[in-house]
C-alpha cells in the first residue's frame, strides 16, 4: 500500500453506516438485554463491544442536525427516540459486519487507500491534497485507526450489499406483466360536479353563522401570547469595539505563520511490482528491473503502469497517484520521490509490498501568505479573541443583576450599559426578535417568569448571543368576534353546501348511468361538460391525482358493458366516471435498452427487498446487550 492510512481520516467523513441500510430503526430493541457492566461499553453484539464514546459521538450529531430541524431543544422523550435509533443503528451495522466477513468479503489495505485518496473531503481541484486531509483530521480528531476500521467495514457492507442485490433477477414473464399493468392506460369519460359552480344561489342565515361560530369557538382562539422587556449582550457588538493594531497583527502572524503556508507537493506515477503469493522476490525483482530497462528505452510509463502494475487503486489511471506532500507515502517510497527530479524516473525501490518503478511528473513548491492577504482575516479573528472575556464577563454580570433584581430589568440595564428592549408579541412558537428558541419559550411561559414576575435566568440564544427576558405583559388566548370572522364563516358554509349539492347531483347521474343512460346524455341535460381525454395512463395530469387513482382501482370493464364509478373528492367536487375499455402496456413498445434499465432497476427493488430481509434476520438471531447507561432518561447523554 502506497499511503499509510492511518494518517488518512476525518470525522465527518467517517460517517456511521445508518444510511447505508436504508431501513426503518426498531426503536423497541427488541432482544436486547441489559446486562453490560462496562461504563464504557453502550452495547455489546455477539460479543463484540460497541464503544460508549463511538455512541455518544454520533448521537451528539444527529442530535444536533434534529435540533437545527426542530428550530430549538428537541423534546426529551424525541431524544430518548433518537438514543435507542442510534444505538439500534451501531447494532445493525455491526451484525452486517460480522456477517460480510464471515461469508468471506475482504476489503484489503490498498483497496481501503484508494477509497480514501478518492474522498473528495480531501481533495482540491479533484486532486488528493495532503494538508486538506490534515486539516480536517486535526478539526475532527477522530483516531486514525478508527477513521481506517470503519472505511473497511463500510467497504466490507458495500461489497455485501453488491452480491445481494445483484444476485436478484426478474424473469420476462413478470417483467412482461409489470409492464402491462405499469403502462396501462384506461379509456375513460369523466362528468365532475364542482362546488365553486354550484354557489350561485346558496345563501346562509344569520342564525347559521351564530350556529357555526358558536360549535367551533376553539377554532377562533387567538394564541397566547406575552410581550417581554429584555436585555441582550452580543459578543459581535463588544468585538466591534475592539481596537487591534498592525504590530499586535503582524505578531500574531508571525507566530502562527504555519496556518498560512503550503508545503511543497509532487505530482507522480508509479508500477508496482508486488511480492506474494503468485511471485516471490528474485521474480518481482526481474520483472521490476525489466520495466526499468524499457523505460530507459523510451517506453511510455503510463502504458507499461496500466498492463503492469499491481495496484488496483492507479493500475486503470496509468499509475497516476495525485498530488501529495510529505508523510503520505511509506518512507522508502517518500524518500525517493522527494529525491527526483521532473520527469526522471527511478529505478526499483522495494518497500514492504513489493518493488516500485516512481515517474515524478510535476513539482509544486510551498508558498507563503504574506501578511496583507489574511490582515482582515486574522483582525477579526484577534477582534473576536479580545472581544470573548468582555463577553463572558457582560453577560455574568447581566445575570446576575437580573438575579439579584428579579422584579425589574432596569438595575440590569443600568448596571451592564446595555440597551432595555421590548418585544411586543411572543408566544409558544416565538417571534421577532428572536426567532424560535426554545429555551427562551420556555423561560417565558414558566411559573416563575410569567405566573410570578421574575426575571429570567441567562438565556444562550446562540453563540456569542445571550439575554434575560421578563414578562411586561400577558394575552390570555381570547375568542376572535362574530363580526370579524362573518365573511370567513360565511363563505366556509356556502361551500358546504355547495359540496353537498355537488354530491346529490353526482348520486343523481351515478343512479340514472347505473340503470342504463348514457354518461354524455345525461351530463348534457345537468349542464356538466364531460371530460373524455383519451385513454389516460397512471401517470397523468389530464385528471385530478384522486379521480385517477379510484379510476384504475375499479374493476376494468367486461364484455357486458363499460365499468361505471364514482368519487367525492377531498375539495367537494364529485367526479362521475365511465372506463370503456383497458388498454394493456407493451413491452415491445419500449426500446430495448429502456426495457433493461427497467429490468434492472425492478431486479434491484427485489434485490434491496431481500437485503432488507437478510437484515432483519441477523438482527433477530443476534446476542444483543445494552447497557442501562446508553439510553437515559436525561435531556442529553
Amino acid at each position: 500500500m502506497l499511503q499509510t492510512i492511518r494518517d488518512r481520516l476525518t470525522g465527518w467523513v467517517a460517517v456511521v453506516f445508518l444510511g447505508l441500510i436504508g431501513l426503518t430503526l426498531v426503536v423497541s430493541f427488541g432482544n436486547m438485554t441489559t446486562d453490560v457492566a462496562s461504563a464504557n461499553v453502550a452495547a455489546t453484539v455477539n460479543g463484540e463491544e460497541i464503544p460508549m464514546a463511538r455512541f455518544r459521538q454520533i448521537y451528539q450529531d444527529q442530535l444536533v442536525q434534529q435540533q437545527e430541524a426542530f428550530q430549538g431543544k428537541l423534546p426529551e422523550f424525541l431524544q430518548q427516540q433518537l438514543q435507542r435509533n442510534v444505538l439500534e443503528g451501531l447494532v445493525r451495522n455491526r451484525v452486517m459486519v460480522q456477517y460480510a466477513s464471515d461469508t468471506g468479503y475482504r476489503a484489503d489495505d490498498q483497496r481501503v487507500a484508494a477509497y480514501i485518496r478518492s474522498l473528495p473531503a480531501f481533495q482540491i481541484d479533484g486532486e488528493f491534497s495532503q494538508q486538506s486531509y490534515i486539516a480536517l483530521l486535526s478539526s475532527e480528531g477522530i483516531a486514525p485507526e478508527e477513521f481506517e476500521s470503519e472505511q473497511r467495514s463500510a467497504l466490507q457492507i458495500g461489497e455485501l450489499q453488491g452480491g445481494v442485490v445483484s444476485s436478484d433477477f426478474y424473469t420476462p414473464a413478470e417483467y412482461r406483466r409489470f409492464i402491462e399493468l405499469d403502462q396501462e392506460r384506461r379509456d375513460a369519460v369523466f362528468a365532475r360536479f364542482d362546488p365553486i359552480a354550484l354557489l350561485a344561489g346558496i345563501e346562509v342565515s344569520d342564525e347559521e353563522i351564530q350556529a357555526f361560530y358558536e360549535a367551533n369557538s376553539a377554532r377562533f382562539q387567538t394564541e397566547e401570547s406575552v410581550a417581554l422587556e429584555y436585555v441582550e449582550v452580543q459578543l459581535a457588538d463588544i468585538a466591534g469595539t475592539v481596537d487591534v493594531d498592525e504590530e499586535a497583527l503582524r505578531t500574531f502572524y508571525e507566530a502562527n505563520l504555519e496556518r498560512f503556508q503550503t508545503a511543497e507537493e509532487r505530482r507522480s506515477r508509479h508500477i508496482l511490482i508486488a511480492v506474494n503469493g503468485d511471485r516471490d522476490e528474485a521474480a518481482a525483482e526481474q520483472l521490476a528491473g525489466e520495466l526499468a530497462d524499457r523505460l530507459q528505452a523510451g517506453e511510455d510509463f503510463a502504458a507499461l503502469a496500466s498492463e503492469y502494475s499491481d495496484d488496483p487503486g492507479s493500475a486503470s489511471d496509468g499509475g497516476e497517484l495525485g498530488w501529495a506532500g510529505r508523510g503520505v507515502f511509506v518512507p522508502e517510497f517518500e524518500e525517493t520521490l522527494f529525491n527526483l527530479d521532473e520527469g526522471q524516473v527511478s529505478p526499483p525501490v522495494r518497500t514492504q509490498f513489493g518493488f516500485h518503478l516512481i515517474q515524478l511528473e510535476e513539482l509544486r513548491s510551498g508558498s507563503q501568505q504574506p501578511f496583507a492577504e489574511v490582515e482582515a482575516q486574522l483582525r477579526e479573528e484577534l477582534q473576536r479573541r479580545e472581544a470573548e472575556d468582555g463577553y463572558y464577563e457582560l453577560a455574568e454580570r447581566l445575570d446576575d443583576l437580573a438575579l439579584e433584581n428579579p422584579g425589574s430589568l432596569e438595575a440590569a440595564a443600568q448596571g451592564t450599559g446595555l440597551a432595555l428592549e421590548r418585544a411586543d408579541r411572543i408566544t409558544r412558537s416565538g417571534g421577532v426578535p428572536f426567532g424560535f428558541n426554545q429555551d427562551l419559550v420556555d423561560a417565558a411561559f414558566s411559573e416563575a417568569v410569567l405566573t410570578d414576575g421574575e426575571n429570567s435566568p441567562l438565556i444562550e440564544l446562540e453563540d456569542g448571543r445571550a439575554v434575560v427576558i421578563r414578562v411586561a405583559e400577558f394575552r390570555a388566548p381570547e375568542l376572535r368576534s362574530l363580526d370579524e370572522l362573518r365573511g370567513e364563516i360565511e363563505q366556509e358554509l356556502r361551500l358546504q353546501a355547495a359540496g353537498r349539492r355537488a354530491g346529490e347531483q353526482g348520486e343523481a347521474m351515478l343512479a340514472r348511468v347505473n340503470a342504463g343512460e348514457t354518461l354524455e346524455a345525461v351530463a348534457a341535460e345537468m349542464g356538466v361538460e364531460p371530460l373524455a381525454p383519451g385513454p389516460v395512463p397512471r401517470r397523468s395530469d389530464a385528471v385530478a391525482a384522486d379521480v385517477l387513482a379510484e379510476v384504475f382501482r375499479t374493476v376494468p370493464p367486461t364484455s357486458g358493458g363499460p365499468a361505471i364509478g364514482s368519487i367525492a373528492g377531498g375539495d367537494g367536487a364529485y367526479t362521475v366516471f365511465r372506463i370503456d375499455q383497458v388498454l394493456p402496456g407493451k413491452p415491445e413498445d419500449i426500446p430495448r435498452a429502456q426495457r433493461d434499465q427497467a429490468k434492472g432497476a425492478l431486479a434491484q427493488q427485489t434485490g434491496n427487498a431481500a437485503l432488507g430481509a437478510l437484515i432483519l434476520d441477523l438482527r433477530a438471531e443476534a446476542e444483543v446487550a445494552v447497557s442501562p447507561d446508553a439510553i437515559t432518561e436525561e435531556s442529553d447523554l
